[in-house]
């Protein structure tokens, strides 16, 4: 072995010499000088302490303030999981009723300003009506109705008589009305029939009468007519006390077509109509007497309840069925004795024979 080691040495002697010169070197280098640290001998205290660094999140649009009222958060559940994560997130936005309302946002320019929109004036938008929404038109009026009544005196028990009025309008726009009331019984042996006529022409106001006859049985004497000059505006009535002549206003109507220019000038539009019985002519005023569902032949029928009262204490009521524009299918009548004539409907159609 010390072979060995003399071999390697004499082989490797000038790396070896090299070598021993250089520690020599570094040792006397460090006994000149002496490495001193800055320690202070007086104790330090360490204070640590925990900082909560909110965490980074993404930048969140600005919630839309509203002036309702702030709704209350839902109280968790104790079955609900306390998710810390859940609870800082929610405690970020302010919680409004029109949190859940998709607002549709149109794409803005970067350097756009957020405005915040104005929630009262989409409110009170929202209650405005479009402009092309319109009310349904009126249904045109019917072209033909024939009506049947039954007549009573006071509260008699059974009918004392039918009535029949017929109403039409031809393809010309002329109009014809004929009511015929006959008597029942052994009244009829002492009673006559009463017809009535009316006619004249259908303009955009409604019914313009150019003739009217009132005739009781076959007597000449109980016969009273009108005739409507409208070019001249006079009106011509003949009675058994003679001919007599009047100034005629516009809208003037006799005692049948007044009753069927409702369908063309709905009540309580004009409560002022003016119309002649052939004797006379008077401008008579409505009264509005309130809406009635009344029970008749052919069912329960929503009306109109209209009041005619003169200064001789007669009065006429009418009463105007709403669900056939206003036709009349109630009339009593009151006279100056106090006897009560009243005809309740029994059947109402509107198709031609």
């Amino acid at each position: 072995m010390f072979n060995t080691l003399k071999l390697h040495f004499s082989n490797n002697k000038p790396l070896l010499v090299t070598t021993l010169l250089s520690l020599l070197l570094h040792v006397l280098i460090l006994s000149e000088f002496s490495l001193h640290l800055p320690f202070n001998n007086q104790p330090h205290n360490l204070e640590m302490r925990l900082v909560n660094v909110p965490a980074i999140q993404k930048s969140t649009p600005v919630p839309v303030k509203s002036k309702l009222p702030a709704a209350q958060p839902k109280p968790q559940s104790k079955t609900e999981p306390n998710n810390s994560e859940q609870v800082v997130a929610d405690s970020t936005h302010d919680i409004s009723p029109l949190a859940d309302i998709p607002v549709k946002q149109e794409s803005a320019s970067p350097d756009a300003t957020q405005t915040t929109p104005n929630t009262e004036q989409a409110t009170e938008t929202t209650d405005v009506a479009p402009d092309n929404i319109k009310s349904e038109p009126r249904p045109p009026v019917y072209q033909y109705v024939e009506t049947e009544f039954e007549v009573r005196r006071g509260n008699d028990a059974s009918a004392a008589g039918i009535a029949r009025i017929i109403f039409n309008i031809d393809k010309d726009g002329s109009y014809q009305i004929n009511s015929t009331t006959q008597a029942k019984g052994l009244v009829s042996l002492f009673i006559s029939d009463l017809v009535q006529t009316s006619e004249g022409l259908v303009s955009d106001q409604g019914l313009v009468p150019n003739f009217y006859s009132y005739q009781y049985g076959n007597d000449k004497t109980k016969m009273q007519s009108a005739s409507f000059a409208w070019s001249d505006r006079i009106i011509v009535m003949r009675s058994t006390k003679g001919e007599k002549t009047e100034p005629l206003t516009k809208g003037t109507q006799d005692f049948l077509s007044f009753m069927y220019q409702f369908m063309f000038s709905p009540p309580l539009e004009n409560m002022q109509i003016t119309m002649t019985n052939g004797k006379r002519l008077r401008t008579y005023t409505y009264s509005f007497s309130g809406e009635e569902r009344i029970t008749t032949k052919i069912g329960e029928l929503n009306t109109i309840h209209l009041l005619k009262q003169g200064d001789d204490d007669e009065k006429t009521e009418l009463w105007l069925a709403t669900d056939y524009q206003y036709l009349p299918i109630k009339i009593r009548k009151t006279e100056k004795d106090g006897s009560v004539i009243e005809q309740s409907v029994t059947n109402i159609s509107t198709q031609r024979p």
